[in-house]
Order: C-alpha cells, then structure tokens, then sequence
C-alpha cells in the first residue's frame, strides 16, 4: 500500500495561517504596549497639571492673606485719619447752630435757704438751629451779670467763664428743656434787682453767638424793725 504524500499546497497554507496567527499576535502586544505607553504619558501630564495648579493655589492662597493683611493695615490708618461717629456728628450740628437761647422755665432768680429773696442765678442757655431744634455742640461759654438800674460805668457786677471741658459738664437732658445749666451765686444788686444776664457761646470753629437776657431776681428784703 502506497503512503500517501501531503500536498505542497497545503503545506504552504498551514504555515501561512502560523505567520498570520503570530503577525496579528505580535500587532495586538504592540499596540497594547504603546496604548500602556501612551497612558502612561498622559498620567504623567496629569500630574504634572496637578502640581502646577497646587503651586498656583498656594501663590493664590498667598497672595490672598497679603491682601487681606494691606486691607487690614488700610483700614487702621483710615480709622486714625476719619473722625469717629460723635465727632462728625457734632460738627454737622455745630454747622445748623445760628443761634442761642435761654429757656425761660429754667432761667432767673433761684431761692433755696427758705429766706425771702433770691441768692442764686440759674441759666439754661440752648443752641438752635433754624428749624428751632436744640443741638448739643462743644463750645466755650462765659457769662457777664449787669445791673442796668446804674450808670454804664458801674453796671458789671460780675462775671463767669466755662471752657469746652467745663461747659461740656453743664450740659442737661431735661423735661423742659436741653441746654448748658448753669447755677452760680447772685452778685450783689441794687434793691431795684434790674439784672441782665449778656451770654456769649463760642463754638469750636470760632464763631460767636450773644444774647442778652433780662434776669427776674426776688431782692432780699431788708429787716427795717427797730
């Protein structure tokens, strides 16, 4: 019996399907290999991105907390260089003030020893404004007593100052009124008790309001018995 022979052709076929089978092989772990690679990169510029917006935050997070410290620095020297609340609030008042004047209820003659006759003066002198609101504003105030019952000569009987700090003290929130109260002992006055009171505030710009205000005072009446 003959053996029988393999042909050529089928021969060829079978190592051509090897090549083929170990060609796509060879392709598949070499595009596998640059896709790892190609991953890899990318990986890499990813980090890389990373790091630099870490470095970028913190330049941010840096430059935050020296602007926040400028602004703080900023905001103490304008502190120091505005004037506070108060302040500004009596310089606005202070520029309505065209006037003042003395509260009637609370101003003239005042008697408390129980002895018929006055012994003391009592002021209440009050800055308007022109809509007549009262306006508490710093100042100077000084006080001239006159008896107009006498020649020009001798009419000054006495007279009394209170600077800013002083008058600042004298200031009253009352039912009746608001203004500077001032008590001060009754000079010594003809029998005709004919007194006037010429007031003067000096504000703290300089400018000057007078007034002149006609003073009911009760004379001490004077033992005439034997």
């Amino acid at each position: 019996m003959t053996p029988q022979r393999t042909s050529p052709d089928r021969s060829c076929l079978a190592q051509a399907l090897v090549y083929i089978i170990l060609y796509i092989s060879i392709g598949c772990q070499g595009t596998a290999v640059h896709q790892s690679a190609e991953l890899e990169s990318r990986l890499r510029n990813h980090q890389a991105s990373i790091e630099r917006l870490t470095r970028s935050l913190g330049d941010a997070r840096s430059d935050r907390d020296l602007a926040r410290r400028e602004v703080g620095i900023l905001r103490a020297e304008l502190a120091k260089q505005q004037p506070v609340p108060e302040i500004t609030q009596i310089a606005h008042s202070s520029a309505r003030v065209d006037r003042i004047e003395v509260v009637a209820l609370l101003s003239g003659g005042l008697d408390r020893d129980e002895v018929p006759g006055d012994e003391l003066i009592s002021l209440l002198i009050a800055p308007k404004g022109t809509n007549g609101e009262t306006h508490r504003v710093p100042g100077e105030l000084s006080v001239r007593f006159r008896d107009i019952s006498l020649p020009d000569g001798d009419q000054l009987l006495s007279q009394i100052s209170f600077n800013e700090t002083e008058s600042e003290a004298l200031w009253q929130n009352g039912i009746v009124g608001r203004g500077f109260r001032m008590i001060t002992p009754l000079p010594n006055i003809s029998s005709s008790g004919r007194l006037v009171a010429h007031i003067r505030f000096t504000d703290t710009t300089g400018q000057q309001f007078d007034t002149i205000y006609p003073l009911n005072i009760a004379t001490q009446s004077v033992d005439s018995s034997p």
